[in-house]
């Protein structure tokens, strides 16, 4: 009797230690199904269809072995031997399982196909190392190496300035394939280049002394507007990124927790997210992580902390420094980036809530400013022409020019505002 149960419980835990291996392939073929394309997805469905197959196969006798042991216990001298052959044992790769006779073959069928179709998979879709090391890493522009031409030495010695530091980090922060001395031999170039356009259309247009100062005032005005555009240039890109690396953060923070939960080697939560095309901004961070490894050899906890001092993101840097504390700490990745996804959703939520709010009190300014206004300049105006006054000086006519292209102004300008306050969606 003691060896029938033996038999019984060894069957069972065999069959559920199986499972629970087809269940963490299952995981990781649903994580890579978003990243693979034409033949690829199709193979990883008739991989999964494989794995579910073999997983009803296996659980099919589960609940037969375990009614087994307790009639066992019970009559101990009475049960027949045939129901205990019923089973066959199949050894596999992961371990031995028992099924059905009946089942034997179909089994064997749905595990060759498996076997064939993962193979293929991994080598395809979990192995695509190049492709994000020569996405990363950009050739040198051909405006950058002219301007390098020119202003080589000039820039090599303002980079070492402690105002131009700020750039450099921008520069890695924004993802943009220059150096910091690369990049100001381009801020110099493009000053140099719009002084000698306006300058040349300045000229054209000076007839008078009086002219020619008031022209070159101007053409010293815009030069330096160009030149300060050129240089917050870097910091409005970076800025702009971490806003659509934080858009992302919630749902793809998700995504990783369900590569996480199929348990993984953490690098390769990193690769996969980082060819994923569903989250861009997200995935150029994560490439940043997958080159740190792969390119300059660091490890991963090393290679999250650097890329948390190089991203834009200020949530993205704690959840990159979270998930190096965890691995170092040796915790749960997966319970880390299932809280982490949860509260990153709670604040999207509440930030779209906070938002929706303001837009309401924005048209309120709107509805009062540039609707309600106008109707009352317009009412002044026609009291004013009939009267036959002037306002300060000016007749009627000339205010409603006024008017008019104050108000599309207005208009033009909280357009604008709008723009920019608004959340990434």
């Amino acid at each position: 009797m003691v060896s029938i149960l033996e038999e019984a419980l060894g069957s069972i835990k065999s069959n559920i230690s199986r499972s629970e291996k087809i269940v963490r392939e299952l995981y990781a073929l649903s994580a890579s199904y978003n990243i693979a394309r034409g033949e690829e997805k199709v193979m990883i469905e008739k991989s999964a269809m494989a794995l579910i197959n073999q997983l009803q196969l296996i659980n099919e006798p589960i609940g037969a072995l375990v009614e087994s042991i307790v009639v066992e216990k019970a009559k101990p001298v009475k049960r027949p031997s045939a129901k205990r052959k019923k089973y066959e044992r199949i050894t596999t790769v992961s371990g031995p399982v028992y099924i059905t006779k009946e089942s034997k073959e179909k089994f064997l069928e749905d595990l060759g196909i498996e076997k064939k179709a993962l193979r293929k998979v991994r080598k395809k879709i979990l192995k695509k190392k190049p492709e994000i090391t020569e996405e990363i890493i950009a050739r040198p522009s051909a405006l950058a190496s002219f301007a390098n031409k020119i202003f080589y030495n000039t820039s090599k010695k303002l980079s070492k300035k402690p105002f131009f530091k700020s750039i450099g980090k921008d520069l890695r922060k924004a993802n943009m394939p220059y150096t910091l001395s690369s990049y100001i031999s381009i801020i110099l170039f493009l000053t140099l280049l719009s002084f000698i356009i306006i300058l040349v259309i300045a000229l054209f247009f000076t007839t008078s002394l009086s002219t020619a100062i008031r022209n070159f005032a101007i053409v010293i005005a815009l030069t330096a507007i160009i030149f300060f555009l050129t240089l917050s240039w870097p910091s409005n890109t970076a800025s702009s990124h971490g806003k659509k690396v934080d858009s992302e953060l919630p749902f793809a923070t998700s995504h990783m927790a369900a590569i996480a939960s199929s348990k993984v080697e953490p690098s390769r939560i990193f690769s996969i997210m980082a060819l994923t095309k569903e989250y861009k901004a997200f995935s150029t961070e994560m490439k940043k992580i997958v080159n740190q490894i792969n390119v300059f050899g660091y490890d991963l906890t090393t290679a999250l902390k650097n890329v948390s001092r190089q991203t834009s993101s200020r949530k993205f840097a704690d959840l990159l420094n979270g998930m190096a504390t965890t691995i170092t700490t040796g915790g749960n990745l997966t319970i880390y980036l299932n809280e982490k996804a949860k509260n990153s959703l709670l604040d999207y939520k509440l930030s779209h809530e906070r938002y929706s709010n303001i837009i309401g009190m924005y048209s309120d300014i709107y509805t009062a400013l540039l609707i309600a206004a106008p109707l009352i300049f317009m009412l002044l105006l026609a009291i004013i022409s009939i009267i036959g006054t002037s306002f300060i000086g000016m007749p009627a006519s000339t205010l409603a020019n006024v008017g008019i292209v104050a108000i599309a102004l207005l208009n033009i300008i909280f357009l604008i505002f709008l723009h920019l306050t608004q959340p990434e969606i």
